[in-house]
């Protein structure tokens, strides 16, 4: 069983590798794709954001593209309660606090607004001319503002309201025929990239495309713009720590605890790992173009980190099971949670990167004695604390939701919250910022909790681009002070 569980990893991998990226390029000039298209969805904050980035693209590496305005993604592919929704706008408003982006919206999208603004978008327009007209009415989407919406219908004109669904159904029936399931998402020769998360990726494709430099179009606000500011406690946590959500089937899991003691150790805070079960054990469904491309995704970001990834053995049911039990007494440990990081660490890395049967006796013993953890004790906590384990699971899970979100990795500290392991970047920024307020005020001095409303640099036009920036390396970015 376990040689045929190994095989299967392989087979997996060679996918995953480069033999699999070159069948997927070949089979995307064999269909004819485009050079470049971005998806577009008219009420998420993170589309708003990639139309952006789009504009900067396209003035650097003079490429066609093509502009899709879809429907809002399908229920199979969403949180429930509108969670992704009132998330994305608190995101959208991190990421222009520290990137040079535009996000001046403070709630929800108006649906009606929204509707209008794709009246005049389904229009027959050119890519360029749909582009311009989604920066300009999407400033007044996010303030509220009805004039710059109607200025540009005006002069673009606009579709009756009961054609638009239509259209923006076909669009993202589309979408979901070339393997993707959300907008914000660019697509180039065969691959997908999400906007501003692998914007490294797509940078360094066009970059060898065209011929020209890699521009990093993206940039990190210079440290004027993120100066001190002070992480809120509350009487429910009163003191700071990093609490981190992840799941033992999650491969961004696996990506963000291989980086978390590193990201978190200059601020001194103590580390609280929150293990809760997968998605589908959690009401959720994971379609297979989902699948697909988290595990492609997941690769990539792996070997732009120096990471083993592609030898797959889906753990889920017993092996996450007997990780949750084991998991359950490690939490209980006073240690800081470094034996249950250790141990999250080396299962995770089994499963995603060893073929390891969390499930079988001798996978388990491995990872578990590969974490410096006794085997005895592990197998004894597996026999009697499933129950207590997925209980904590369930407990830590409805933390979440109750805190507004609902995937791992997912990280709060003080009155941060953030999902996705490509947020430990602004993770890190946030607590040198806390840093620099408690050292400029000490807590005996600080404001009350009231008055820590988190002030935020004025986003109206575009910045002044300035250092630091976020400079690219192969594959990705990195900050450079």
């Amino acid at each position: 069983m376990l040689v045929a569980k190994r095989i299967k990893g392989k087979a997996i991998a060679a996918l995953l590798g480069p033999m699999g990226q070159k069948a997927r390029h070949a089979l995307a000039r064999a269909r004819g794709d485009g050079p470049l298209a971005y998806y577009f969805d008219v009420e998420d904050p993170w589309s708003y954001l990639g139309a952006q980035v789009l504009a900067r693209l396209v003035a650097h590496y003079q490429v066609p593209f093509e502009l899709h305005v879809i429907s809002r993604p399908a229920q199979d592919v969403v949180p429930a309660g509108g969670l992704r929704d009132a998330y994305a706008v608190r995101d959208a408003h991190e990421l222009a606090s520290y990137y040079d982006l535009d996000f001046p919206g403070k709630k929800t999208a108006d649906p009606g607004m929204a509707l209008r603004m794709a009246c005049g978008l389904v229009r027959e327009l050119s890519a360029e001319e749909r582009l311009a007209a989604i920066l300009e009415m999407g400033k007044g989407l996010w303030t509220g503002d009805n004039k710059p919406i109607a200025t540009v219908l005006g002069r673009i004109g606009a579709e009756s309201t009961v054609a638009v669904p239509p259209i923006l159904a076909t669009s993202y029936s589309a979408l979901r025929k070339r393997g993707h399931y959300l907008g914000a998402m660019f697509w180039h020769r065969g691959t997908w990239y999400g906007a501003l998360d692998r914007l490294g990726h797509l940078e360094a494709a066009l970059a060898k495309e065209t011929g020209k430099a890699v521009a990093g179009v993206l940039r990190v606000r210079p440290e004027g713009e993120r100066g001190p500011l002070r992480l809120a406690t509350d009487k429910n946590r009163p003191t700071l720590a990093v609490e981190a959500w992840f799941s033992f089937r999650s491969p961004y899991s696996y990506l963000a605890l291989e980086q978390l003691a590193a990201a978190i150790e200059p601020s001194g805070l103590p580390l609280v790992l929150r293990p809760i079960a997968p998605m589908v054990e959690r009401g959720q469904v994971l379609v297979s173009a989902k699948r697909n491309y988290i595990l492609e995704d997941a690769k990539r970001e792996a070997d732009r980190l120096g990471l083993p990834f592609g030898e797959v053995c889906d753990p889920l049911g017993k092996g996450v099971e007997a990780c949750l039990a084991i998991s359950h007494h490690l939490a209980a440990r006073d240690d800081g949670h470094r034996s249950l990081l250790a141990f999250a660490r080396s299962a995770l890395r089994g499963a995603w990167s060893q073929a390891r049967d969390l499930s079988e006796y001798v996978d388990l013993r491995a990872v578990v004695e590969q974490a410096d953890l006794s085997f005895a004790d592990a197998a004894r906590w597996v026999a009697e604390s499933q129950q207590a384990g997925a209980a904590m699971a369930a407990a830590n899970a409805a933390d979440l939701e109750a805190m507004g979100l609902w995937g791992v990795p997912s990280f709060r500290v003080g009155d941060l919250w953030l999902w996705g392991q490509d947020r430990l970047e602004l993770l890190t920024d946030r607590l040198r910022r806390h840093a620099l307020a408690v050292a400029a005020q000490p807590a005996a001095e600080a404001p009350t909790p009231r008055r820590q409303r988190r002030q935020r640099p004025e986003l109206s036009g575009r910045p002044k681009l300035a250092e630091p920036r976020r400079e690219p390396v192969p594959g990705g970015y990195r900050s450079s002070p």
